[in-house]
């Protein structure tokens, strides 16, 4: 499995990108980040986009994505999530108000979105890798995954505060090569992390150690650029070469 970081931070600011990750050249896991990236080429090849939750650093990009696929003469996509995320993105985005109804367009049995509901704590086949979601603790109904591809891959909290379920889920998966997680405040500033359903390096390390991952392979995503250095400070004060941040544009393979 192919990973392209196209963002990976938690606002936009100058060339900081929000979140958005392509497997395997096909499938987008959030689109925070999509068109202002990739050229056409690259676009024309995606034809399932995986959403965690509905914050617009993670789907400022479908409107413009759906946008230009139609431009391209490219009809058919399919919007996958669970039940709660999917009906508010249909609700509220693909409207008619902010955006036109792409499930209904150019007609209801051919619409250029497809909508597709998966199980929470289930697997489901989207191409070649599975995924299941797994609910989180944010502020807005949030999904993180397992996803994998012949029996390996990782895991992604996307937004979230401290969540048991998934750190359980974590310590008993098999074939979990790393896990994204969110760390997007710094640690003197845990109080609002926990109200925004977020973490710190603190509450990450707290979950590690109790869940017996202290040695996963941990890649920090959803930083805010204004606290970049000091939460990069704090990592090096940890001494833990098992994590680091994410990077965008960079390519993860499993």
């Amino acid at each position: 499995m192919k990973i392209d970081i196209l963002g990976c931070y938690g606002n936009i600011k100058g060339d900081f990108k929000t979140t958005s990750f392509l497997i395997d050249d096909s499938i987008l896991l959030d689109a925070g980040t999509v068109t202002s990236v990739l050229n056409d080429d690259r676009i024309k090849k995606i034809d399932k986009i995986i959403i965690t939750h509905t914050h617009l650093d993670h789907i400022k990009d479908l409107v413009f994505l759906v946008d230009e696929l139609v431009m391209m003469g490219r009809y058919k996509i399919e919007l996958i999530s669970v039940e709660q995320v999917l009906n508010i993105i249909l609700n509220n985005l693909f409207n008619n108000l902010i955006w036109p109804d792409f499930t209904v367009i150019p007609s209801y049995d051919n619409a250029v979105i497809k909508p597709r509901e998966i199980i929470l704590n289930e697997y489901t086949e989207i191409n070649d890798i599975t995924i299941k979601p797994i609910l989180m603790t944010h502020t807005v109904y949030c999904v993180g995954y397992v996803i994998k591809k012949n029996d390996r891959g990782f895991m992604f909290t996307s937004d979230t505060g401290p969540t048991k379920n998934f750190w359980e889920q974590a310590k008993e998966e098999k074939g979990i090569d790393f896990i994204i997680a969110d760390v997007s405040f710094p640690n003197r500033m845990e109080e609002l992390a926990k109200i925004s359903g977020h973490m710190t390096l603190n509450i990450l390390i707290d979950h590690l150690q109790r869940y017996g991952l202290d040695d996963k392979p941990i890649f920090i995503t959803h930083i805010k650029p204004i606290f970049l250095e000091e939460i990069i400070h704090e990592l090096s004060q940890l001494g833990r070469p098992n994590i680091r941040p994410l990077i965008q544009g960079e390519t993860i393979h499993v």
